[in-house]
């Protein structure tokens, strides 16, 4: 009889220190990244521990639409390592966690100095740097995944590509753009840009978590066409972002994944 309840005990006590931690009626979204997740370029901004971010961020659109609260921990500038000390801020009852990051990590603001300042770097020798970042990138993105099911092992976990700023190379030379780029710098940043979004999908992959790519209806709308839903270079704190359209766009995109 003593080793029956002795096993019964253990068995209680083993249950419930591995139970996942109980989540409330009210979907709990996370989102942790960059100045893209925070919704640079949006305007209606809130300035909280040194973090710019906006009230229609994709992120905060899509939980607007399923009734999810949001837990924002995103922040402009943010790379790989501050993404992780953010991830490990994940509440255990999160219901789904939004991850946008590697942007920074591959240089994106060192490419547009180059690339769109006469006194600049050379453009294709820094799209080259930032091209042999990526193997660190995607190491760094499995890394953010592993602390996030570790910090909360129900969740859902989306990881989030990144929008398409330029057009095919004709399209763009006859804007303003067309005076600053080439058609070989063109090629080069959107080869530069696939190849994150594929390491990013291949991190979402090995970490048992999903890819999305921004919509369409984004891309459409890029820099170089005749309505783009990106601030261009003024103001300059939200150049190269997009703008409330384009996170409408993906906060539509993603909200069927939100968990309930």
């Amino acid at each position: 009889m003593i080793r029956v309840a002795v096993a019964v005990l253990v068995t209680l006590v083993t249950t419930l220190s591995i139970a996942p931690a109980a989540r409330g009626s009210v979907p709990e979204v996370v989102a942790i990244g960059d100045s893209y997740m925070a919704g640079v370029g949006a305007g209606d901004y809130t300035v909280t521990d040194d973090c710019r971010r906006s009230a229609a961020s994709y992120a905060a659109d899509a939980a607007r639409r399923t009734a999810s609260a949001l837990v924002d921990e995103s922040c402009p500038g943010a790379r790989i390592p501050q993404v992780l000390a953010q991830a490990g801020k994940v509440p255990a009852t999160a219901d789904t966690v939004l991850v946008q990051v590697g942007g920074n990590d591959a240089g994106f603001s060192a490419i547009a100095f180059a690339c769109l300042l006469p006194f600049g770097a050379n453009c294709l020798d820094q799209i080259a740097q930032s091209r042999a970042s990526l193997p660190a990138i995607g190491e760094g993105l499995r890394e953010i995944g592993a602390v996030v099911r570790t910090r909360s092992p129900g969740a859902q976990v989306v990881f989030a590509g990144y929008p398409r700023l330029l057009a095919s190379p004709g399209a763009c030379a006859s804007t303003p753009l067309g005076s600053l780029l080439d058609a070989a710098e063109v090629r080069a940043i959107n080869a530069l840009q696939a190849g994150l979004d594929r390491t990013i999908a291949a991190a979402a992959r090995a970490s048992g978590a999903t890819y999305v790519d921004w919509p369409r209806a984004v891309d459409r709308h890029s820099l170089c066409s005749s309505d783009p839903w990106f601030v261009t270079l003024e103001p300059r704190e939200d150049a190269l972002h997009p703008t409330a359209k384009a996170y409408a766009a993906m906060g539509r995109s993603i909200a069927p994944l939100l968990r309930r």
